[in-house]
């Protein structure tokens, strides 16, 4: 559970390596009778062209995760829900997104593996702690940003979900490029997620920074502060003259938590 002192949540129903395009995917089924419109249409149209090649695209970036480019997001909450994403790029390029939200009745995990910012595979892995199926997962399989295949396996508990089979389910196309676009906003802090100072709480062990934005049903975040610097001690003395800017401060996610790791120089 992510760990913030400051706002109580529930699970709600929400948002969720170009150096191995230099690995030859092959489809070892045969030839594919591909009937989708779009089918022939891009790079990621005609090398990724079903559900097997995607999946092997997923499977490279998952063995080589440790050397792309890492960034996380602040922990952000709104209404019943809190969030973080995590960014796995390489040479500047995002080829995976996951978006880990928590509440107190289950958690979730969605994975956006893309290529040249198009969305070629959306997983989604949910545990319920009280509502049946307890367990479950969601495959999505697109080209240029279509839906074209999905599926899916739920249990009721682990042994069961382990070794269940997906199976072929209907599911509504969204809109992908939206969705991308407010994942890279939560990691950059832009749009929605532009938050500012609005305080410093203080406790015995620990100091929590306030971030928020000045609007109605807007997203909240909060920083942890383990060790107090010469920044930390400005923002107490001098709180009101910080409220409303926006900081130029460093942070790691540690268990589902914000922690400050300082601020940076001007």
């Amino acid at each position: 559970m992510f760990k913030s002192p400051y706002f109580k949540v529930r699970y709600v129903t929400f948002f969720s390596c170009v150096a191995v395009m230099n690995i030859a995917i092959s489809c070892n089924n045969g030839e594919v009778k591909d009937k989708h419109p779009q089918a022939k249409m891009g790079i990621a149209s005609s090398v990724f062209r079903d559900d097997s090649s995607i999946n092997g695209y997923a499977d490279s970036i998952k063995l080589h995760l440790s050397e792309f480019e890492k960034r996380e997001s602040l922990v952000f909450n709104k209404d019943e829900y809190s969030f973080f994403v995590t960014r796995y790029s390489s040479n500047g390029n995002p080829v995976l997104y996951v978006e880990h939200g928590e509440g107190e009745i289950g958690s979730v995990k969605k994975y956006y593996y893309v290529h040249r910012r198009q969305l070629l595979l959306l997983t989604e892995d949910v545990f319920n702690s009280y509502e049946s199926p307890r367990y479950r997962s969601q495959r999505e399989y697109y080209r240029n940003d279509v839906l074209f295949h999905a599926e899916s396996r739920s249990a009721d508990d682990a042994a069961t979900f382990n070794t269940a089979k997906y199976e072929k389910v209907e599911s509504k196309n969204v809109n992908i490029g939206e969705t991308l676009e407010q994942l890279e906003s939560a990691i950059t802090n832009k749009g929605n997620f532009d938050l500012t100072f609005e305080g410093i709480t203080e406790y015995p062990k620990a100091r929590y920074i306030i971030l928020s934005k000045r609007e109605l049903k807007s997203y909240r975040a909060v920083i942890r502060v383990e060790n107090e610097d010469e920044f930390i001690q400005e923002l107490v003395t001098n709180a009101d003259k910080y409220k409303g800017s926006t900081l130029s401060i460093n942070w790691e996610i540690i268990d589902g938590e914000a922690i400050y790791k300082g601020a940076e120089r001007r």
